[in-house]
C-alpha cells in the first residue's frame, strides 16, 4: 500500500510504503503526481518516500528502469526538484541506489537516508506527524 499526502501548500509530497508494494501501485502513485502537478502540487515541490511496517517491495530491476523512464518522459515537467528516499532496510538499498542513479537524467536531486528525521532536515521541512 502507498499512502500519499500533500503538505506545505503543495510544496511537499509524502508517500509511505507499507505492507506489500507492487509495481502497479508505484505506477499509480507516479500518475497521481503527474495529474496533481500544477493543480494541488506546486511545480518545484519536494518529495519524501519512506516505509512503515513494510513487508515487501515486489519489483524487479526492469521495473526501476520503467519508473525512471516514465519520470524522464511523461513526468519530465512534473518531477519536482528534490526527492528524499528513506531506506532503513539494507535489503532495499540496491533498488533505491539504482533509482537514484537513473534519476540523475531527470535533474532531480535524489538523496538516500536511513532515518526519517534526516530526510526531513535535508528537505528543510518539519515532519507533519510530530
Amino acid at each position: 500500500m502507498i499512502k500519499k499526502s500533500i503538505h506545505e501548500s503543495g510544496q511537499l509530497v509524502i508517500a509511505c510504503f507499507s505492507g506489500v508494494v507492487v509495481m502497479p501501485e508505484i505506477e499509480e502513485y507516479f500518475y497521481w503526481l503527474v495529474e496533481n502537478h500544477g493543480v494541488k502540487i506546486n511545480a518545484d515541490f519536494s518529495q519524501l518516500i519512506y516505509t512503515s511496517e513494510l513487508i515487501k517491495v515486489d519489483i524487479q530491476v526492469n521495473d526501476v528502469h520503467r519508473i525512471s523512464h516514465l519520470r524522464a518522459t511523461v513526468g519530465r515537467n512534473s518531477s519536482g526538484s528534490n526527492l528524499a528516499l528513506v531506506v532503513p532496510d539494507i535489503k532495499y538499498y540496491w533498488i533505491a541506489k539504482l533509482y537514484q542513479t537513473l534519476s540523475k537524467s531527470s535533474h532531480i536531486d535524489t538523496r538516500l537516508f536511513r532515518e526519517l528525521d534526516d530526510a526531513f532536515d535535508w528537505l528543510k521541512y518539519d515532519n507533519p506527524d510530530k
